[in-house]
């Protein structure tokens, strides 16, 4: 999946089973894919997520699609839906609140 070492291992494992190159076999569209996602996972997890997300915000904001594109351009990268890493995880924030 990811060639770099990752120390997001919620956001690594949502983009690894979820939105992976095959997920059209599974979901229609990638906020299909984070319902699903939503659907099955603990709310422990969710909660890591969620943190992983603020910090690779505040870690990376100097350059948050190269760094999102660096660490997870084989399976997915939130541009082909017209998005921003940022209004990504704004989406994926809406989903997993709902």
């Amino acid at each position: 999946m990811s060639t770099v070492s990752d120390d997001f291992p919620a956001l690594f494992s949502l983009i690894g089973n979820y939105l992976h190159q095959d997920m059209d076999i599974e979901f229609d569209t990638v906020p299909q894919a984070l319902a699903g996602y939503s659907r099955v996972t603990e709310p422990d997890k969710k909660h890591q997520l969620l943190d992983e997300m603020e910090t690779f915000l505040g870690r990376y904001h100097n350059d948050l699609e190269g760094e999102f594109s660096r660490r997870y351009w084989f399976d997915f990268t939130p541009d082909i839906i017209g998005q921003t890493v940022s209004e990504f995880f704004q989406m994926l924030k809406t989903i997993l609140d709902d």
